[in-house]
């Protein structure tokens, strides 16, 4: 009776921790004094995860020969994407809440944007956004990261492009080249390094 109790409670487990890797992760949890978040590995559009010290310096001074892109698809909120899925919303992250500027195509914040310190319609209202990184088998990977953000174009939008996750460097060239979105680069370079899932799990979630 006790092997099978204890067989029983390791396949429970077993599947629970089977569900919690294969639900969306979504959100910044804190661990101790640092943060993660999900992000992608640009090269194979896999979930990976991110860990920043809460101390670390903002923005990251860095020799530009140690930085590498991150880039960030960000999504109108007339975005017909399960929100679940995206790396991050605006309620469970505390960055790129809306974009901080109007893009065409994009709903236009209005009064909202004062929520985020920003103009009255000074912003773009988005669904949520994606981390595409590199990490070292693609040769473009460093701790610390120029975000450039992925902004849809209406044309894009029109197409219905901004209803599809871009989860690789593939997907984001494609997205320009056919002139769905274009790229923004931003003055924002932050240092953050690549953790584990579990650490990721075992975080608090936050929220915004």
């Amino acid at each position: 009776m006790h092997r099978s109790f204890l067989a029983a409670f390791v396949m429970v487990v077993g599947l629970v921790g089977w569900a919690a890797d294969a639900q969306a992760q979504s959100g910044q949890t804190a661990f101790a004094k640092v943060t993660t978040e999900p992000a992608v590995d640009l090269a194979t559009g896999n979930t990976i995860f991110l860990l920043t010290p809460d101390k670390a310096p903002f923005p990251a001074k860095a020799n530009p020969r140690a930085v590498a892109p991150l880039y960030l698809p960000a999504y109108p909120s007339t975005s017909t994407i399960n929100p679940a899925l995206l790396n991050c919303q605006p309620h469970n992250c505390d960055h790129v809440n809306v974009l901080p500027f109007p893009a065409p195509g994009y709903p236009n914040g209005g009064e909202s944007c004062t929520h985020w310190g920003l103009p009255a319609n000074g912003c773009a209202l988005i669904i949520g956004h994606d981390h595409l990184v590199g990490v070292p088998h693609t040769g473009d990977f460093n701790i610390a990261w120029h975000v450039i953000l992925v902004v849809f174009t209406p044309e894009g939008i029109a197409a219905g492009a901004s209803n599809h996750r871009a989860l690789t460097i593939t997907d984001v060239a494609s997205l320009v080249t056919s002139g769905y979105a274009t790229e923004v680069p931003t003055p924002i370079v932050f240092n953050c390094s690549i953790t584990s899932s579990a650490v990721y799990y075992n975080g608090t979630p936050l929220s915004f």
